[in-house]
């Protein structure tokens, strides 16, 4: 009977034990399914193209024989894409061509076949919206016609849009080309892609290493033209440095926060344009706090520039006040000489790299003649950038209670 028993009870452990290894056996399939169907939900609501991986698509011989008949010395770049397409860059008298084929079938393709049909406009928009990223409104403009004559050309994570056949006044003296990364496009594109997990889109505003960098700057504002210059400034990718007169801050309110809003540089300029030299240091420092409320109420800000009126200043005027102290090294008189064509010309003829130039913009003559001379200065390799960005290219560190004049390498 203890043997029976024995027997028993060793068959309820091993059912006991089968059944365990049943429900793991169940639960692992379970959790192996619902593991992939979260993976197939992320990927597909991601919006990220499956690249295909068949290795058994082989790369069409009727590319091969276009690249070995090809001149070896027009040929700059080849780029297989996910075995979807290949794309060649040639380089033929100077102008950039594409040549893209089918990768399985050796078909060429237009770049219009690899941007979906439905799509096209969209595709059109945002290459629209990025030339006005990178360049200024005189140059986009002519781009933005959409030329045949363009040449695209299809990397492994960017499309790459270089223009010609245009004719921009005053005459740009630069390859012009556009850098498009596919996470800008990625919808509208009928290939397989691979996105890069991060990129920066071409910026005109960013400091250019191989521009020429000025700052002009604008005293005795804010006034009735300054909303425009702002604007002016806008189109042509510049930035400058505006010394405001305390008292016209609250007037002025709308155009001081698009001045601060668009990326430019607020400075102190007194609050009455009083001569410092005439003043007591309480008097200056009383009114630096007044003016400092008032630009803090708009902006958030604090002044951390001041330019003297007149360029009156001393060591005791400089101590007494928490700022650098900006002059400038080319001074236009646009307050006297009130003559467009005299205003660009004579920047034009003494502008040097570093150089600090001093404007007004309470003169609709300076304002009109900042529109004609900022395409000047761009296809003459100069960008426009504050003072205290200017400052910082030239690796100078801006240091309270001392003048500046100009910037050097």
């Amino acid at each position: 009977m203890k043997k029976f028993k024995l027997k028993k009870k060793n068959l309820y452990v091993n059912v006991v034990l089968i059944f365990i290894l049943i429900l793991a056996l169940a639960l692992t399939l379970t959790s192996s399914f619902y593991m992939k169907k979260v993976s197939d939900k992320y990927f597909l609501s991601s919006n990220y193209p499956v690249i295909n991986t068949d290795g058994n698509i082989k790369r069409n011989e009727k590319i091969d024989d276009y690249i070995t008949k090809l001149d070896k010395n027009l040929l700059v770049e080849e780029i297989n894409i996910n075995r979807d397409i290949v794309s060649l860059l040639l380089l033929n008298d100077g102008k950039y061509e594409s040549v893209i084929f089918d990768y399985a079938k050796g078909d060429k393709l237009s770049y219009e076949d690899l941007i979906k049909s439905k799509y096209r406009e969209d595709f059109d928009a945002k290459i629209s919206e990025l030339l006005y990223f990178k360049y200024p409104k005189f140059i986009a403009d002519v781009l933005n016609k959409n030329d045949k004559t363009n040449t695209y050309f299809f990397k492994d994570n960017e499309l790459i849009i270089y223009y010609y056949n245009y004719e921009i006044n005053p005459c740009v003296n630069e390859d012009l080309y556009l850098t498009v990364n596919y996470n800008e496009i990625k919808d509208y594109l009928n290939f397989n892609i691979t996105l890069d997990a991060n990129y920066d889109n071409e910026n005109g505003y960013d400091v250019n290493n191989s521009k020429k960098l000025v700052a002009i700057t604008f005293d005795d504002g804010p006034g009735s033209y300054t909303s425009r210059l702002a604007d002016i400034l806008d189109d042509n990718k510049a930035h400058s440095t505006f010394f405001m007169l305390g008292s016209n801050l609250l007037k002025f309110k709308d155009s001081v926060l698009k001045v601060y809003n668009n990326g430019n540089e607020i400075g102190y300029h007194s609050y009455g344009h009083t001569n410092f030299k005439r003043q007591t240091i309480e008097e200056i420092q009383n009114d630096f706090k007044i003016s400092n409320e008032y630009l803090k109420s708009i902006t958030g800000k604090s002044f951390t520039l001041t330019r003297p009126p007149y360029g009156s200043i001393n060591e005791d005027i400089k101590n007494c006040l928490d700022t650098s102290f900006i002059l400038w090294s080319i001074d236009t008189e646009d307050w006297r000489h009130k003559d467009v064509d005299y205003l660009v010309n004579y920047v034009l003829d003494n502008i040097k790299e570093g150089s600090i130039i001093l404007f007004h913009d309470i003169h609709k003559t300076s304002v009109d003649a900042i529109e004609k001379l900022l395409p000047e200065l761009y296809v003459r390799g100069y960008q426009l950038v504050t003072v205290s960005k200017l400052a910082e290219s030239y690796n100078d560190t801006l240091e309270m209670h001392k003048t500046y004049r100009y910037f050097t390498k």
